[in-house]
């Protein structure tokens, strides 16, 4: 049975003592994944298993075992997500377009990109990087996508007086005789406001 609780899906897991009872653990989230209609990863916390260990099935099935990111891009790339403890929820992340992975049954280290033109790359990328937060006690929620909201440029009437500065004076002037200044590139309206 897979866990909804968040507040048990946020404890960090116990690294597992051995590659055998990683193993182990990987075999029951490979069925229990399976099982699922539409799942593609699974830590152990989320069947209620406060160990290291998850597994992930987009190109072949794949156990990672104590896993951790040792290695990740500068860049990101925003992703579609979902997850089995939160049915019918679905949110957009912002994930590390590529990363490389240590674990202890693997003797090399394992790289995941999103940059190649194959979409099950970009998939299996997201999905460790989600599986792995898991492990930590960190939820898709804790890595939502928020744009920021446009602003405008403040307009300003003809007679409105502005502060302008060019970093050693500051003036306050109406913003009609204040423009040619601005417009030179010298002087810039203040953020800080001075009333007269």
């Amino acid at each position: 049975m897979i866990i909804t609780e968040v507040s048990k899906l946020q404890t960090i897991c116990e690294s597992v003592s051995s590659v055998e009872e990683g193993e182990e653990i990987g075999a029951q989230l490979l069925k229990e994944l399976s099982e699922s209609k539409n799942g593609i990863g699974l830590a152990a916390n989320q069947i209620g298993i406060n160990k290291r260990v998850c597994v992930v099935n987009v190109k072949e099935p794949l156990v990672l075992i104590n896993p951790k990111i040792v290695e990740h891009s500068e860049e990101h790339f925003i992703f579609p997500e979902g997850c089995l403890s939160f049915p019918n929820k679905h949110i957009r992340t912002k994930r590390y377009s590529s990363i490389v992975v240590e674990t202890d049954n693997h003797k090399d280290k394992l790289s995941f990109s999103a940059d190649s033109k194959e979409i099950n790359d970009a998939f299996e990328c997201a999905c460790v990087q989600h599986e792995i937060d898991h492990l930590d006690g960190i939820t898709m929620f804790d890595r939502k996508y928020v744009t920021e909201p446009y602003r405008a440029p403040k307009s300003y009437g003809r007679n409105e007086k502005v502060t302008i500065t060019d970093g050693d004076e500051t003036k306050v002037m109406k913003y009609k005789k204040a423009q040619s200044l601005i417009e030179s590139g010298v002087w810039k309206i203040s953020d800080i406001q001075i009333n007269v």
